[in-house]
């Protein structure tokens, strides 16, 4: 496994042992306490939560579908870009999936909170699709990345997920993609 991959993936373990550990899963309240989003949009100072909200989780399912999105895409894309680069792909991916959810709940503005590592996860898949193509690589690899942005795209439509947190990380990851050079 690469080395970067592994590291996200004990880092978003540890987030999520520590929701176990303060009772948080699923409440809230608590994760917002944590750093989560508010679906409100109101941040009332909390920057620091554009990036924390990407380490929290609501149960065993979300942690567990965000951590094989990455395990799968990360591996790629630190396999064509290395570690630093593909780090830079997955923060700026978060960051702009939560500047793209805080905008969507300003508009409509609910109680709540947001969590979760997807908006990342979709920025390596769009970046993943896009260094496919420029890298040339084969065809077996860019359609399972196709199908895997589809699958990805179509639980976007299931309650409680937020597209907008998962469009805002896709189009992080492929700007970010088609900016680093080759």
């Amino acid at each position: 496994m690469k080395r970067g991959t592994l590291l996200l993936i004990v880092a978003l373990s540890f987030g999520f042992g520590i929701e176990l550990a303060t009772n948080s899963i699923g409440n809230d309240e608590a994760l917002l306490k944590l750093g989560a989003l508010p679906d409100n949009g109101q941040l009332h100072g909390g920057f620091w939560r554009v990036a924390t909200y990407s380490f929290l989780h609501f149960d065993w399912l979300h942690l567990f579908l965000n951590v094989a999105l990455i395990f799968f895409i990360g591996r790629v894309v630190e396999a064509q870009v290395g570690i630093g680069r593909g780090a830079l792909i997955y923060f700026v991916s978060v960051i702009i999936s939560a500047v793209v959810i805080l905008f969507w709940h300003n508009l409509y503005p609910k109680d709540g909170a947001t969590v979760g590592a997807s908006g990342g996860g979709f920025g390596l898949l769009g970046a993943a699709v896009i260094l496919a193509y420029r890298r040339d690589d084969n065809i077996r690899l860019r359609t399972r990345l196709w199908i895997v942005l589809l699958i990805a795209f179509g639980i976007s439509f299931l309650p409680n997920i937020s597209m907008a947190g998962h469009i805002g990380g896709i189009v992080g990851g492929d700007v970010t993609a088609l900016l680093i050079k080759k």
